[in-house]
């Protein structure tokens, strides 16, 4: 069977890597460089008829790199396995089997990809359930490693083509719901993350398509980190393929903890949490903002669809997105700092996953900022804060309240301290811990020579700090991460375990520090006495009942 292979390049540089027996497709001329090989192939499809008794492949530039693979050696591995409808030279096969399918493995790497690849199935309208289809060795290719019939091609390029309609034309719905979806991971575009699935998604629909997968063993550079544990992987490809026959739930919880094994022994215990699987988003961003929820306990009230719980503490469990997974070096110091913890863990989300949105959100489980007063009442106690009714507000209410608008920056209102801040603190807590905590700073420059005095004597709180509110991205990451490296410092050289409510003394110094920078932001960026009529909100206290007072850690 005569076999046309080509390869892809789009400009000079990935010219050079290809292999000469291959036909080159050059792309560099493409106006849609966002669908990236795609378009060759896809005008290769318009522009040719192909004949149904021969052989299409399609390779990017970086096959040999990926694969070691030469033409010849594709040739002859075809040569070896004649009369199959498609030939497979995945060079992660290992990998790939230590996910249930491509999406799952996908998500991981690019949270967000999950949700949105289902949004592209509802809209075909295709009927699978990318959370529960799973993908061996036959079905779980790598991009368009494939070289394959006429028959299979048309199947692949009937789905393709519907992608491409979906996000090149008009189609409001689809288009909203991918818009609202912050793509994390690398900066890859989610029609590029989609398009490679495709062809795992037809094999995986269509077993009757006969499959030859060349072997990662017999690959000069596959997935060699995963090589000792080659019967643990033979083993979980069974276990997916027994559950693929028979639905069992007890089957596909043996996969997740086999390969959550697998996945930790290659690759640390920050994959611990692959036992839950990675079919969900842990916290679910648009581009324009990612609202983070943080609570140690059963969350006593709803919020709205958009906001994310993030979990620390007892409640943490499967599938949540949790501090011992997000920062496992802060879980044991959870009982000292408390949600702090949860700010630290967040800030390893986003820059763990390149994740671009705009502005970060962070409310407590009973605590929010809102763009206006929501009713309730100033706590007698509190007066910056009011304490309001749950069943006051409707959901549709309470999302109106919470969203910034216009504003970069929305905070509660800003409290007085008589006599600044060590004068306060030393009223409330154990001050050595403040000035501990304000020297390290210093020392690490987190705070400027100029500014030790002004931190001590600033009058101006803004409760929270930078843990409760809305702030820009980048000024969020930048301040907490300098907050982290004095949090850091202070608990390894003063391990002091303070009782009752004075055990979380270094939260309480980092919510002044946090202030402290916020208040720095906000004076630059609107002036002295401008920056309140910008940025300031109102601070609720969610309650069941009616309540007059604050009762410090609620």
């Amino acid at each position: 069977m005569s076999a046309h292979i080509f390869q892809i390049f789009h400009d000079d540089a990935t010219r050079q890597k290809l292999d000469a027996e291959f036909v080159a497709l050059d792309t560099s001329d493409s106006p849609h460089t966002e669908w990236h090989e795609y378009w060759a192939i896809r005008r290769f499809f318009l522009s040719t008829s192909v004949n149904e008794g021969e052989l299409y492949g399609f390779f990017g530039a970086d096959f040999t790199q990926r694969t070691g693979l030469s033409a010849e050696s594709v040739a002859a591995f075809i040569r070896e396995h004649p009369g199959k409808d498609v030939y497979t030279f995945s060079p992660s096969t290992r990998a790939s089997a230590c996910y249930l399918n491509v999406f799952e493995q996908g998500n991981r790497t690019n949270p967000g990809l999950i949700e949105i690849a289902e949004a592209f199935v509802r809209a075909i309208p295709l009927d699978v359930d990318l959370r529960a289809q799973p993908m061996d060795g036959r079905s779980a290719v790598a991009g368009h490693f494939i070289v394959a019939r006429p028959s299979f091609w048309k199947t692949w390029f009937a789905l393709t083509e519907k992608l491409f309609e979906l996000f090149e034309n008009d189609h409001a719905e689809f288009q909203r719901c991918i818009a609202s979806i912050a793509l994390g991971g690398a900066r890859q575009s989610a029609r590029t993350l989609l398009v490679e699935r495709v062809a795992s998604l037809v094999l995986a629909l269509c077993p009757d398509i006969e499959v030859a997968a060349f072997g990662a063993s017999a690959m000069s550079t596959p997935d060699t980190a995963y090589r000792p544990f080659d019967r643990q992987i033979e083993l979980i490809n069974e276990l997916k393929a027994s559950y693929a026959a028979s639905g069992d739930r007890s089957t596909l919880n043996l996969f997740y903890n086999l390969r959550g094994a697998v996945l930790k022994a290659v690759e640390g215990p920050e994959l611990e949490r692959s036992k839950d699987g990675f079919l969900g988003t842990q916290l679910i961003a648009s581009p324009d903002l990612l609202y983070v929820c943080l609570t140690h306990v059963p969350p006593p009230f709803e919020f709205p669809s958009d906001v994310s719980m993030l979990c620390l503490g007892a409640e943490q469990g499967p599938g949540k997105a949790n501090l011992r997974d997000l920062a496992p070096e802060w879980e044991q110091y959870h009982p000292q700092i408390g949600g702090l913890a949860g700010s630290f863990a967040l800030k390893n989300y986003i820059v763990k996953n390149n994740l671009q949105v705009r502005q970060i959100g962070i409310c407590q489980y009973r605590k929010f900022i809102s763009n206006r007063k929501v009713g309730g009442t100033p706590a007698e106690n509190y007066p910056v804060m009011d304490v309001v009714k749950r069943d006051s507000l409707t959901m549709v209410q309470m999302a109106e309240a919470m969203v910034p608008g216009r504003r970069d920056f929305l905070v509660g209102q800003p409290a007085r301290l008589q006599g600044g801040h060590l004068n306060q603190y030393q009223e409330c807590h154990i001050p050595e811990d403040f000035l501990r905590f304000a020297a390290t700073a210093l020392e690490l420059g987190v705070l400027a020579r100029h500014e030790a005095t002004a931190f001590m004597a600033e009058m101006i709180f803004l409760p929270g700090g930078i843990e409760l509110g809305v702030f820009p991205m980048e000024f969020w990451v930048r301040s907490i991460t300098a907050i982290e490296s004095v949090v850091r410092v202070c608990c390894e050289r003063y391990p002091i375990r303070r009782e009752g409510y004075q055990a979380r003394s270094w939260a309480f110094c980092a919510e002044r520090l946090g202030s402290f920078l916020l208040l720095r932001q906000l004076t630059a960026t609107y002036g002295l006495n401008a920056w309140q009529a910008q940025v300031v909100g109102q601070m609720n206290l969610l309650t069941e009942a009616a309540q007059a007072l604050y009762v410090g850690g609620q």
